[in-house]
């Protein structure tokens, strides 16, 4: 595709403006040396399909006057505001591959039979006007679009068989004789290549072609008309890299040479006049530098670091000393007047040097060279060169007694033209540190202590000093004294005093966070105003001699936040640079305020080689910087920026229904009342593309003053209330640039609850409401009087019942105390009635007996009267017998301890008989049978009897007769 489509876009419309300064000083910039390339070099920006989101080939771009920026792209017109990218699409989705801003801002666009515009809504978005049916474009017979210029109140477009001339909304069409190859204005002359015809200038007055030159002698197609040293002559480059001097006054070309060998396969696609340089985009070389005699630059750097080998466009600005380069995959922003460069990326740096013209690199992967002067280098002799041997960690690069050494990973090191030589055999040397009060007496600082070295003609590295085994990275020497601070990454501080013959530490004394430290990690010792100097992650700090502690070292502490990590100091005359929380920075001392200068720097931010941050001055106005991704260059000469404004470029709000509706960018806008989320989007496309930028902004009517500086190029704002507002946005970016302040005024309507009618209603409402509170408050009032009314009530009558319960409790502990009493009497009655009982058993027995006994004594007795005597013995004792009374005594008692229970018995059956009564009264008293039988008078067998009438009576069992008793003894005293 890039071979059929090399006849691209030449950015001419710039020439306009470069022509009127070559006529009022006519051909300066020719007529002495153009350094603009030579002692700069560019900061390149890369612009890929993360970033645009869309096709990676680029044909064209333009500007307009906001700085807004306008892309050719395969997938349409890309438009960059500075912060977001978005894309406009043509109807028939061609490739866009012209595009010019004409002198009324109105940006022209050709595609494939497409001819329109690109337009701005007032909500801010972008759309593409076709102005095909208008100028009656016969659009199925043009085909590509292939470039557009803007000349004398004309737009003209070229496509391979015609010229489109738009004036006044007329459109003139100029047929080719074969085919227009390549057009541009060069010193307000409009030239088109007409294939195998001729070069040809457009005439205005007469809307027609004049043939200008042959162009027999040419064998490829051109690709850029160029200013050349006279106003009558322009230069011609084609494809094929030869350049031709085109002549007006005598209509002759004049071939100057060719760039290329006929073996070399490169092309030129697009040239243009930048600086009083010539620069080619080629196909597969980036581009090309042409030097005064227009031969191709040789070994400039300049553009090495392109992302792409092929340059479809090159579009510069020269206002902004900028070229944007248009690429086969992606775009890169190339400038000039950018603060910052990178001169090296091919590794991490731990140290830099300058010595005699030299500038040494010590990084990860060895130790680099390459020319540089320090007042004047130029970007062609800056190519680094790895020195041989030293591959791996390098850790510092010195200069003493002529020499440069080299501290690596591997040891210590002399370069000798460039090639190393080994000092000593000791591995691990960080760096060296020349002794005051010696003559060529130096210690090498190594990862497991100190190492004396000295030059006597020759280096020599002795035999590490004893009593000392640390790592020695960080060391400061106090004053001329043999005496010395050590700072350890994470041991703390260590104060040495060496011996004269600086083989042994005699005195050592070592410092943490008991002597004033906060933490004894992260110290690193510096000279601040001949101060040694602390930094720790807690602010800085001094030593005190008296008191052997570590005190705040307050006129630093002011300066640099001692909440921040402070890990270097570096003082050059007035100016101190630092490194804090990963940021560098610098103040003068000279100056007053002291303002610290870090906005610069912040692209080291991350990339900053931690512990072993590299910081080289050149001048006062210049700086290298080492990181793990390479050298910058930074120029500190504050440069006045061109006037920029700050864009409010979308402002879109999210009502309750979540649908989001873009709203107009003209003031005084009324807005819906029901808004979720209102969201401003900003840009400030004035100010430089490559640098970070912050804005700062408020919302009046809602925001008291100005919001801190933010890289968010929006603010969103949550359910805001009705009221009329007015957001203000400004920006700045890290460059020191700032750009003019814009607004937008808008209403949001309140709603219908909170208009005027609304609060009358609300107030009346409001009396209503409180008339009826007073009235239930009054007839609350009342009602609590009644119910403390009824509380005392009840309270006298609860406590009325309290004391009845008081009474109650007494009688019950009365009655209680009476029970137990009763209880312990019924239990006494009841002793006593077994007593009797048994008592009655005995005596019975024993009556019976000795009744007995009398009987059987009498039989034996042989005189009448003996007998007689003993029968009336025994007739008296047989009157005497227990009988009735006794068992009336025996129920008595027994009733008096189990009341009622001969009456529940009669209450179950009542023809039970007294003797039956007493029988069940034995039987529950567990009295046998042999023991009821004299009781009643009756035999054992006759006991047996009567339980067996009873049991027949209660309808029980011989087994349970006891068990009922019991139970109906038990019931009984329940009840």
């Amino acid at each position: 595709m890039i071979i059929m489509q090399n006849y691209l876009i030449s950015k001419n419309s710039i020439y306009l403006k470069i022509i009127i300064i070559l006529l009022i000083v006519p051909f300066r910039g020719f007529a002495q040396k153009n350094d603009s390339f030579e002692k700069i070099i560019p900061k390149i920006t890369r612009y890929t399909r993360t970033d645009f989101e869309a096709d990676g080939q680029f044909w064209t771009m333009t500007e307009d006057e906001d700085g807004i920026l306008y892309f050719g792209n395969n997938d349409g017109i890309l438009i960059y505001d500075g912060e977001r990218w978005q894309k406009v699409a043509l109807p028939n989705h061609s490739t866009v591959r012209s595009l010019i801003k004409d002198k009324n801002n109105v940006i022209h666009a050709g595609g494939y039979n497409e001819i329109g515009i690109v337009k701005k809504k007032s909500n801010g978005t972008y759309y593409y006007l076709s102005q095909n049916d208008d100028l009656e474009i016969e659009s199925e017979n043009l085909e590509n679009f292939w470039q557009v210029h803007e000349f004398k109140n004309t737009i003209i477009y070229r496509s391979f068989s015609e010229l489109t001339v738009l004036s006044n909304k007329n459109t003139s069409h100029i047929k080719a004789n074969g085919n227009f190859l390549h057009s541009g204005i060069v010193n307000t002359h409009y030239y088109v290549q007409d294939q195998n015809t001729g070069i040809f200038e457009f005439d205005p007055e007469s809307f027609s072609l004049q043939k200008q030159f042959d162009t027999s002698i040419i064998n490829s197609s051109i690709v850029a008309f160029l200013p050349s040293k006279t106003i009558d002559e322009v230069l011609i480059v084609t494809k094929s890299g030869e350049l031709f001097l085109a002549n007006r006054s005598t209509h002759q070309l004049q071939f100057l040479k060719s760039l290329f060998s006929r073996d070399e396969q490169e092309q030129i696609i697009t040239a243009t006049f930048f600086k009083g340089d010539y620069l080619l985009g080629t196909l597969s070389s980036k581009i090309l530098k042409l030097n005064r005699d227009f031969d191709i630059e040789p070994n400039h750097a300049t553009f090495d670091k392109l992302s792409n080998s092929t340059v479809l466009a090159i579009y510069p600005q020269e206002k902004n000393n900028r070229l944007w380069v248009l690429m086969n995959n992606g775009i890169d922003l190339v400038e000039f007047d950018s603060p910052v460069s990178q001169l090296f990326d091919n590794s991490s740096i731990a140290d830099m040097h300058i010595y005699k013209n030299i500038l040494y690199l010590a990084t990860n992967t060895g130790v680099y060279y390459a020319p540089f002067k320090t007042e004047d280098f130029t970007i062609k002799d800056l190519r680094f060169k790895k020195i041989p041997d030293l591959e791996g960690q390098a850790w510092s690069i010195t200069e003493e007694n002529g020499d440069v050494l080299v501290g690596h990973d591997k040891g210590l090191f002399r370069l000798n033209n460039f090639q190393p030589e080994r000092i000593g055999s000791t591995n691990g040397i960080w760096k060296i540190v020349p002794l005051k009060g010696y003559t060529a007496q130096y210690l090498a600082a190594g990862y497991s202590g100190l190492y004396p070295l000295k030059y006597n003609g020759k280096w020599q590295l002795d035999e590490k000093i004893k009593g000392f085994d640390e790592s020695s990275r960080d060391i400061l020497q106090i004053g001329s004294t043999n005496n010395l601070w050590i700072c350890h990454g994470y041991k703390g501080v260590y104060k040495l005093k060496l011996d004269d013959r600086l083989d042994r530490v005699y005195a050592l004394e070592h410092y943490t966070d008991q002597n004033g430290l906060q933490s004894s990690f992260n110290v690193n010792v510096a000279l601040y105003n001949d101060v040694i100097v602390f930094t720790t992650n807690t602010g800085i700090y001094t030593f005190n001699e008296e008191t052997s502690k570590f005190t705040p070292y307050k006129p630093l502490n002011v300066l640099l936040n001692p909440k921040l990590n402070t890990r270097k100091l570096l003082q050059q005359d007035s100016r101190v640079w630092f490194v804090q929380d990963d940021e560098v920075g610098y103040f003068d001392t000279d100056n007053k305020n002291k303002e610290l200068q870090k906005n610069l720097f912040l692209n080291l931010k991350g990339n900053l080689n931690r512990g072993m941050e590299s910081i080289l001055p050149l001048t006062d106005q210049r700086v290298l910087i080492g990181a793990t991704n390479g050298v910058f260059l930074y120029d500190l000469e504050e440069k006045a920026a061109e006037a920029a404004k700050t864009k409010i470029t979308r402002v879109y709000l999210q009502g309750k229904n979540q649908t989001t509706s873009f709203l107009s960018l003209e003031n005084n806008e009324q807005l819906p009342n029901a808004v979720d989320v209102l969201r401003f989007e900003f840009a400030a496309p004035g100010l430089t593309p490559s640098s970070q930028k912050e804005f700062q902004y408020k919302l009046e009517g809602i925001d008291t003053d100005w919001s801190v500086w933010s890289t968010n190029p929006f603010k969103e704002y949550t359910h805001p209330n009705g009221g009329d507002y007015t957001f203000k946005v400004r920006a700045r970016n890290y460059m020191g640039q700032a750009a003019e302040e814009t607004s937008l005024s808008f209403t949001i309507p309140h709603p219908w609850y909170q208009t005027n009618l609304a609060y009358l209603v609300y107030i009346l409402i409001l009396f209503v409401i409180t008339f009826i509170i007073i009235k239930l408050v009054n007839k609350k009032i009342e009602k609590e009087r009644q119910k403390e009314k009824l509380a005392a009530h009840k309270s006298k009558k609860l406590l009325e019942l309290e004391i009845e319960q008081l009474k109650l409790e007494k009688d019950k502990a009365r009655i209680k105390k009476d029970k137990e009493q009763l209880e312990e009497d019924n239990l006494i009655k009841s002793k006593e009635l077994a007593n009797y009982t048994m008592l009655l058993v005995k005596k019975k027995e024993i009556f019976t007996d000795t009744f007995n006994a009398l009987k059987d004594f009498r039989n034996s007795l042989k005189t009448q009267a003996a007998r007689k005597r003993l029968q009336e013995v025994l007739f008296n004792l047989n009157q005497h017998r227990m009988g009735e009374e006794y068992l009336n005594v025996f129920d008595v008692h027994f009733e008096k301890v189990h009341q009622n229970f001969f009456n529940q018995l009669k209450e179950i059956d009542p023809s039970i008989t007294k003797r039956e009564l007493r029988l069940c009264a034995f039987v529950k008293m567990n009295l046998t049978n042999k023991e009821i039988a004299p009781l009643l008078n009756i035999s054992t067998r006759g006991v047996e009897t009567a339980r067996y009438r009873i049991r027949k009576k209660l309808n029980i069992n011989d087994e349970s007769f006891n068990a009922y008793l019991e139970n109906l003894a038990e019931t009984q005293s329940i009840n």
